[in-house]
Parts: C-alpha cells; structure tokens; sequence
C-alpha cells in the first residue's frame, strides 16, 4: 500500500458518518485521516474475504468533533487500483471498535 485515492463519493460517505448513522458516537472522518491511518507503519492489514482490506492504522491528524485530544485510530476499507503500483481505492472508513484498539495495542507493544 503506498498510495490510497478516494472518490468524491467515498469522500463525502466518510465526512457524513455521524447522520447517515444517526449517532453521536459515530466520527466524521476526512479522508486524509484515513488515508494517513491506513499508510501508518504499524498498521494491520487483514483481508475481508473478497478484493476489499481493511486497514487499522492510527492518524495523528485526526480531530474528532468533541476531543480536545488529536488523533484516532481509524479502520479503512481498500480496493486495488493498480497493485503493480501499490495504488488502491478508499471505499469507507471509520473510528476503530474497542477489539480494533486492543488488537492493535497488542501487535504495537
């Protein structure tokens, strides 16, 4: 993974979480946060089964409305654009569930 383009379709879908969801814990994401997260050394990678991965990685550019600390960790969904060039397409993203952080936590000690 060394590039990740959105559309401006998944770009708004990540920006608009929070009321597409209709919840207060949902995040608003932008994808730089993502992508940042997603391109972030000690991310995990897991397949999904299909094309698609799913990325936990941690953003220090992250500003969730309602922290007043900066950063998150975000889980992203890829699909290949061009592999041949380590480019793929961001499709979704989202804060990472409390599993999500452990994992991560423990793989990062």
């Amino acid at each position: 993974i060394d590039r990740i383009r959105w559309t401006d379709d998944a770009a708004e879908h990540i920006r608009t979480r929070r009321r597409r969801k209709e919840s207060a814990r949902e995040v608003d994401l932008e994808p730089e946060w993502a992508t940042e997260a997603a391109l972030e050394p000690n991310r995990i990678v897991a397949s999904t089964g299909g094309d698609s991965i799913e990325v936990i990685g941690w953003s220090n550019s992250a500003q969730p409305i309602g922290s007043d600390t900066p950063g998150l960790l975000i889980k992203t969904w890829l699909i290949p654009e061009d592999l041949s060039e380590g480019a793929w397409l961001g499709t979704s993203a989202c804060a990472a569930n409390r599993s999500e952080r452990r994992a991560y936590e423990e793989m990062n000690r």
